[in-house]
């Protein structure tokens, strides 16, 4: 679980440079935003899904292993992390309700993966 967790974490650290460059590449593109041009990201997806991605680590993770082997600094890199790809993933999938609603589980399956293994990260 922890190898699985590790790559899953290099995969997403992977796609958040992608995103943090496409957001760069439209900041020096564009004068003003215009109303119609699509985003890559929005700030409440990735508040959502980071919270989402942090209290199931927190949870899991206390209950599998007690308050002192909750890292503060690993749950805020997680979250962040996994928010921000999540937060993508939702925009680019906008027009399916469905599968858009459905990315939500990501950081959650991951939060909870995360929690179970614990402070061994």
């Amino acid at each position: 679980m922890k190898t699985f967790f590790m790559i899953s974490f290099a995969v997403a650290a992977l796609a958040e440079v992608v995103v943090v460059a496409m957001l760069v590449l439209q900041a020096v593109r564009q004068k003003p935003h215009m109303a119609s041009d699509r985003a890559i990201v929005r700030v409440n997806e990735v508040v959502a899904a980071a919270s989402l991605f942090g209290g199931s680590m927190v949870i899991s993770g206390v209950i599998t292993h007690g308050w002192g082997d909750i890292d503060s600094t690993d749950l805020l890199l997680f979250a962040a992390t996994f928010g921000v790809v999540t937060a993508a993933l939702i925009e680019r999938v906008r027009t399916k309700t469905t599968v858009a609603n459905a990315a939500y589980a990501i950081p959650v399956g991951f939060g909870v993966i995360a929690g179970l293994v614990g402070s061994s990260l």
